[in-house]
C-alpha cells in the first residue's frame, strides 16, 4: 500500500516543492539515493511513491528543474524506471556500474556543468568517485531538500499515519490478551510481530523488543516498544509497560514520572514553539527527582523515516508547524533497566497537539 498512485495532486505537490527548493538553493539537479538502512529509505519513497524496489542500496532518482524525474533501479510508483543493469550476485555486491548510467542521465538533462545536490546519508564511494571522474565540470553538493520537505505532512500522509497507529494499537491489544506468566519473552515478541504483519506492517525494526527464551514469572515486566513501518511506509512508534503482578514501587515511580514528563513536553508541541521548549519542559519535570536530564533526544519527527526533523534536543530551534508528526519519549538517567521510555506520536495542529494512539499510558498489570 502507498499513497494512491492516481493521486497526482500529491505527486505534483511534492515535485513542485522539490523544484522550488532547487531554485532557492542554486541547484540545477538533485540526485536522491536510497540509504539502504531500514529506517532511512524514506527519501526515495517520498519522491517515487513505490512500494517495492527500495530495499537495497542502489536506487536513485534524478530531478532537474525541467522535465520529469528519472529513476534507476526503482520498481513501480510515479517515475519512469531506467533500470539497465542487473544486480550481480556473490558476496560483494557491485555498485560501480550505476555511476555511468547516472552520468548519462545527467548529460541527457543538460546539467553536467551545473550544481547538483546529493540527497542521502550513504552513497557508495565508488559511485561518487566515478561520477566526479565522468563529470569533471559538475559540482556535487550535499543536500537536505527532501528531508526538509518531509517534516510537514499532507492530509494524505496523515491518513496513512493514522492507519499505522490503528495497527499499533491492535498489536498492543493482542499483546495484552496473549501476555501471561509461563510463556517466554520471545513468545510475546513473536505475537506482537505476527499481529503487526497481519494488520499491514511492511517492516519491523528500530528499538529491539525483549528477546529471550527465559520464562516470564510474577514480578517481571515487559516493555512494549516496537517500531513498525505501517501502511504506505510510514513508521509508527509507541512505548508502554506491562507488569506481571504489582510492579516494584521504584519502577512505578519512574514510569509515572516519565508519563508526566511526556505530558508536559507535549504541552509545548504547538506552532511557534521549538523542540528546545519541549526539552526544557521535560527537564523541569524531572528536576528534584533522582534522575538527571537526558543528554540526547527525547523525541523526534517521524514519517517515512523513523528519525526525521525536528529532533527534540535542547539546541534544536526548528519551529513547529501544523501537520508535523512528532513522537515524544522522555528518557531518564540513570536509565531505568526495565524500560527505555514511554512513547507517543502527536500531530501538531493550530491549537493543542493531537495524540494519535487510543491506548492510555498507565502501566498495564497482568494478574
Amino acid at each position: 500500500m502507498a499513497v494512491d498512485l492516481n493521486d497526482l495532486g500529491e505527486r505534483d505537490r511534492r515535485w513542485l516543492n522539490i523544484r522550488r527548493a532547487l531554485e532557492q538553493n542554486g541547484l540545477q539537479g538533485l540526485l536522491v539515493l536510497s540509504d539502504s538502512q531500514l529506517e532511512r529509505r524514506g527519501s526515495i519513497r517520498y519522491v517515487a511513491n513505490n512500494v517495492d524496489g527500495t530495499k537495497l542500496t542502489w536506487h536513485y532518482v534524478l530531478f532537474s528543474l525541467k522535465g520529469g524525474p528519472i529513476a534507476i533501479n526503482v520498481r513501480g510508483g510515479w517515475i519512469e524506471d531506467r533500470r539497465t543493469l542487473p544486480i550481480r550476485g556473490g558476496w560483494v555486491p557491485e555498485s560501480e556500474p550505476y555511476a555511468p548510467v547516472i552520468a548519462d542521465i545527467i548529460r541527457e538533462l543538460n546539467i553536467e556543468k551545473g550544481n547538483i545536490g546529493i540527497e542521502g546519508d550513504f552513497m557508495p564511494l565508488p559511485v561518487y568517485q566515478m561520477l566526479v571522474k565522468e563529470l569533471p565540470e559538475a559540482t556535487f553538493k550535499p543536500s537536505n531538500i527532501v528531508h526538509e520537505l518531509k517534516r510537514v505532512k499532507s492530509p494524505a500522509e496523515i491518513k496513512l499515519v493514522e492507519k499505522g497507529v490503528e495497527m499499533m494499537d491492535k498489536a498492543y491489544e493482542a499483546c495484552i490478551e496473549f501476555a501471561r506468566t509461563g510463556v517466554t519473552w520471545n513468545d510475546i515478541t513473536s505475537e506482537i510481530c505476527r499481529t503487526l504483519y497481519h494488520w499491514g506492517a511492511e517492516d519491523i525494526g528500530g528499538y529491539p523488543m525483549s528477546r529471550a527464551t527465559g520464562i516470564i514469572k510474577q514480578g517481571d515486566s515487559y516493555h512494549f516498544y516496537p517500531e513498525a513501518q505501517g501502511p504506505g511506509g510510514y513508521w509508527i512508534q509507541m512505548g508502554r509497560l506491562i507488569s506481571f503482578g504489582e510492579p516494584d514501587k521504584d519502577l512505578r515511580a519512574a514510569w509515572e514520572l516519565n508519563m508526566k514528563a511526556k505530558e508536559k513536553g507535549a504541552e509545548k508541541l504547538k506552532p511557534g514553539y521549538t523542540s528546545s521548549d519541549i526539552m526544557r519542559a521535560i527537564n523541569d519535570t524531572i528536576k528534584g527527582s533522582k534522575y538527571t536530564e537526558a543528554p540526547r533526544s527525547s523525541g523526534h519527527g517521524i514519517g517515512l523515516d523513523v528519525l526525521e526533523k525536528p529532533f527534540v534536543l535542547s539546541d534544536d530551534e526548528i519551529v513547529f508547524e501544523p501537520n508535523m508528526v512528532v513522537t515524544i519519549h522522555p528518557e531518564l538517567l540513570p536509565r531505568v533497566i526495565d524500560f527505555e521510555a514511554n512513547a507517543d506520536m502527536f500531530v501538531v495542529t493550530e491549537d493543542n497537539p493531537r495524540k494519535l494512539s487510543e491506548i492510555t499510558s498507565e502501566i498495564k498489570i497482568i494478574p
